[in-house]
């Protein structure tokens, strides 16, 4: 008792203990606690005594002036009898007084520090070792409190395996509270490595996958039966421990027999575990409950425990297929449904559905009655950069697509459309950013939206294609050394939309019109720049292969205007030289059988009448090289076809680079070549090849060659002139089969040994001019017309004016009226072109020509054609052109 304000000295206490044991306390008393220790420990002691007792060493507990002598000189004294006084209680079933000692025993541990924790800890370890726990709520209680609140306090327990094998096998005990508790002890041991798991090389006499086996069925019977989140948070804390150390991995996976029933289970099976159920069907049903709980917590845990459980390594398809017949995937769906994206639930349910879609052919069925509940998770993620599961949330989005795209209603494709469009678009300007796989499923499912049936149907898909190809490829291609895995993913995108938009009927492909040109669009800026770049920097084959493939796309199956608008576009960006580049860096069969196809298709558009054919024809046999391609040339073929055929399109892919002024080899070494193969060949082709087809290539590059060379140091060989003009005056070849370049057919008209050949040939063009007033070359962009031949005569530089009344002069005399007709109407037309073209006319003689056919008993048509030749020529007449007087009266005269 307190005096004065005073402290009293201690003494001894009246049942003889000594003075030291009398410990004192700020009111100026003194507590024995030996008599304590005596009174806690007697079993006979009345129960309110011990509960006196309890409080009074609870009040002294935080008594300072007794707490400083109990750590100093009797720390353990009354460990040990306290857990007598818990074990008493628990024999009377005393809750109230096993409560206030189990709260005391936690006091203690915590006011005198580790050497009261370790006895009490080891003590009660002790005593929960062995038996039945039935009674002993309050003691587990302690323990766990224990176990949670000091550091390494596992080290205390003298014989852990023993206390973990106890505890399991009192879960089969019925109280939710005990097992509750068991439960938190037993998770707690786990994390503090106190489990037979965790010291096998100490454990020689235990059968772990018999413990293992145990606890898990026992476990999940728990989980199954009880309504309780706390015991249900315990359970699961639990089963997410030992799954982690891979405790049931031996079980569940490594021994096919105790998965797949437990039919041989003995007679110590309860009533609890369902008879003849599988372990894993009994974890199926035991996660239910705990996904429909209320608490969040609760649902958490249950997921990650079952991801857990899928991230084991073999026979993972037993667990999987038996999880997806159990129905779990709807009550994850479910989970995710009422989530109102609750961040870390979202995770753990995408992560459970990304496992259980790992079987699609089991999981594709779940998957699409859960569709529905993945747009607003989609939406969600790509609102968030880098979120943790967005990748996962897209490929779920695209098994579903992939798999079964017939349950999406036309609004659902619209709607995940619009939502990777905005994706790519804000990754596009750098305002949210994602991951590689994000990106190449963002491309995935776009691609597989435009495959669907319905795709067609809805309205906004073209112009969201149109946005996301454009995105796709302006974030990837110009960074392809960042983006090297990303850019074969937009190719095929922006490949995917060209089809797209070239399937369906007329009303369909006209409403996509502008998807098609931003596509061509695209491919004349991001695609041909990276080509260009590609032959100096060796950027992969794959990347060149899609970009081919679009090319090929447009070239072949795009309209007409279109095709032949691109293939000039290519054209006139050293495609030719490209193509050869593309080759020598990427030395493949694929690379080479690609890229004479893409030339090939341009050839049919800018020269016309299939001469891309020759190419297709040939192309195994073409070499990689221009240098060897220039040499080629130069072989005698005359009995080798294919040789030959090599030859032809050699022949049309060096005339087709001479109108974009591209040189595969230097001038000299090509006309060396052909010289060459003229010498060596002359008019001799094989009986295969059409033999006008192969001249007229040859006339047109030799006349194409010898005119670059005009004015130039570069050498000719007079006897291939020779050679090859003797072949035009003796073969059959077609001036207007082919487009021509200006400058070949210049040179052609310049020379006076071709007068002969080159008549025919402009009396053809006469016959066609007259018919269809223009020659259009079919499937070509050059329009051979009049044009161009009042230029040639204008300019002076040619013999075009003489042999045109050369040829009018001939055909007065041999030919038919409509011959005489079709020329004097080409000159007629010539002179309302270029009216100062007369003074060519009139000097080469065309007065006397219109003359004769007025002495002759031509019609009124030709007759009326000539006076308005004479018009002409007289409206631009200089007075040298009416010089000859005699000549004029007389044509006078005959009008």
């Amino acid at each position: 008792m307190e005096s004065d304000g005073e402290h009293s000295p201690p003494h001894a206490c009246g049942a003889g203990h000594r003075a030291s044991h009398s410990l004192p306390t700020s009111a100026g008393g003194s507590v024995c606690v030996s008599c304590a220790a005596a009174l806690l420990s007697s079993a006979s002691a009345p129960s309110h005594h011990v509960s006196h007792v309890l409080a009074s060493l609870s009040l002294a507990l935080a008594d300072p002036a007794f707490l400083a002598p109990l750590r100093a000189a009797h720390p353990r004294l009354l460990a040990v009898p306290l857990v007598e006084a818990l074990a008493g209680a628990a024999a009377r079933r005393d809750a109230a007084l096993a409560t206030q000692a189990s709260d005391l025993a936690a006091d203690l541990a915590s006011a005198v520090g580790p050497p009261a924790a370790s006895e009490l800890v080891a003590r009660l370890a002790h005593v929960l070792s062995s038996g039945s726990l039935v009674k002993h709520f309050h003691m587990l209680h302690c323990l766990g409190f224990l176990l949670n609140s000091i550091k390494g306090a596992s080290a205390y327990i003298g014989d852990a395996v023993s206390l973990f094998l106890n505890l399991v096998n009192n879960l089969r005990l019925p109280s939710d509270e005990i097992r509750g508790e068991i439960l938190f002890m037993l998770y707690k041991l786990s994390l503090l490595n106190a489990t037979p798991w965790d010291n096998i090389c100490d454990n020689d006499n235990v059968d772990l996958s018999a413990v293992g086996k145990s606890l898990l069925q026992l476990s999940l019977e728990v989980l199954l039966k009880t309504q309780n989140d706390a015991v249900r948070l315990n359970c699961i804390a639990l089963l997410l421990a030992l799954a982690k150390k891979e405790a049931f991995d031996i079980l569940l996976l490594g021994d096919l027999s105790l998965i797949k029933s437990v039919e041989e289970e003995e007679s110590t099976q309860t009533d609890d575990v369902p008879p003849n159920a599988s372990i894993i069907v009994l974890f199926a049903d035991a996660v239910k409950g705990s996904l429909l709980s209320t608490n969040l917590e609760v649902q958490t845990g249950t997921l990650d425990l079952i991801f857990h459980f899928l991230s084991s390594d073999a026979n993972i398809c037993v667990v999987l297929q038996t999880l997806v017949d159990e129905n779990v995937a709807d009550y994850v769906f479910e989970v995710l449904r009422l989530s109102g994206n609750n961040d870390p639930l979202v995770i753990s349910s995408i992560q459970v559905l990304s496992l259980l879609a790992t079987s699609e052919e089991m999981f594709k069925e779940k998957l699409a009655i859960g569709f529905s509940t993945l747009l607003p998770v989609l939406h969600y993620v790509t609102e968030i950069p880098f979120h943790p599961v967005q990748s996962q949330v897209l490929r779920l989005v695209w098994i579903c697509i992939a798999n079964c795209s017939g349950i999406l209603s036309l609004s659902q494709e619209e709607q995940i459309a619009c939502t990777l469009t905005l994706i790519l678009r804000r990754n596009d300007s750098g305002e949210l950013g994602m991951c590689s796989e994000t990106f190449a499923l963002v491309c995935s499912i776009l691609i597989e939206i435009m495959r669907s049936p319905s795709a067609h149907d809805i309205q906004k898909l073209p112009s969201l294609i149109e946005e996301a190809s454009k995105h796709a490829i302006s974030s990837t291609l110009p960074h392809a050394y960042d983006s090297a895995f990303l850019v074969p993913h937009s190719l095929r995108l922006l490949k995917e939309a060209l089809i797209f938009c070239l399937e369906g009927n007329t009303d369909k492909i006209s409403v996509k019109k502008d998807l098609e040109d931003s596509v061509i669009e695209i491919c004349g800026t991001y695609l041909l720049h990276w080509l260009e770049t590609a032959v100096v920097d060796g950027n992969d084959d794959e990347t060149l292969g899609e970009i081919l493939q679009i090319f090929h796309i447009i070239l072949s199956s795009t309209c007409h205007n279109k095709q032949l608008k691109f293939a000039e576009m290519l054209a006139s960006s050293s495609w030719f030289s490209l193509s050869f580049g593309f080759m020598g860096l990427f030395p493949t069969d694929h690379v080479k059988s690609v890229v004479y196809l893409i030339t090939s298709s341009i050839v049919d558009k800018i020269l016309g009448c299939k001469y891309g054919e020759t190419i297709r024809d040939a192309y195994v046999y073409l070499p990689s090289d221009p240098t060897e391609l220039v040499y080629l040339l130069g072989q005698c073929s005359s009995e080798d076809f294919n040789l030959a055929s090599c030859q032809c399109a050699i022949l049309v892919i060096l005339y087709a680079c001479s109108f974009y002024n591209e040189r595969l080899v230097a001038d000299s070494q090509l006309l060396s070549s052909v010289e060459q193969y003229i010498l060596l060949n002359g008019g001799k082709f094989p009986y295969e090849i059409a033999g006008s087809v192969m001249l007229t290539l040859l006339v047109h590059l030799y006349a194409f060659v010898r005119g670059i060379s005009f004015g130039c140091t570069i050498q000719h060989s007079p006897e291939a002139e020779r050679t090859l003009f003797h072949v035009m005056a003796c073969k059959e070849w077609d001036l207007l089969f082919i487009r021509v370049h200006p400058i070949a057919l210049k040179w052609l008209f310049q020379k006076v040994e071709l007068l002969e050949p080159l008549s025919f040939q402009m009396l053809n063009f006469c016959r066609t001019f007259c018919e269809d007033r223009t020659v259009v070359l079919l499937n070509s962009s050059q329009l051979v017309d009049i044009k161009m031949v009042a230029e040639l005569v204008f300019s002076g530089e040619t013999s075009l004016s003489s042999l045109l009344v050369s040829l009018l002069n001939q055909i007065i005399k041999d030919g038919t009226e409509d011959e005489v007709f079709s020329v004097v109407n080409v000159i007629a037309e010539i002179l309302v072109i270029s009216p100062c073209s007369s003074s060519h006319f009139t000097s080469s003689g065309v007065i006397d020509a219109v003359g004769s056919i007025y002495c002759s008993p031509y019609s009124s048509r030709i007759k009326t054609v000539c006076s308005l030749l004479i018009f002409n020529i007289l409206y631009s007449a200089s007075a040298m052109t009416v010089y000859w007087e005699d000549e004029w009266l007389a044509l006078t005269m005959k009008v």
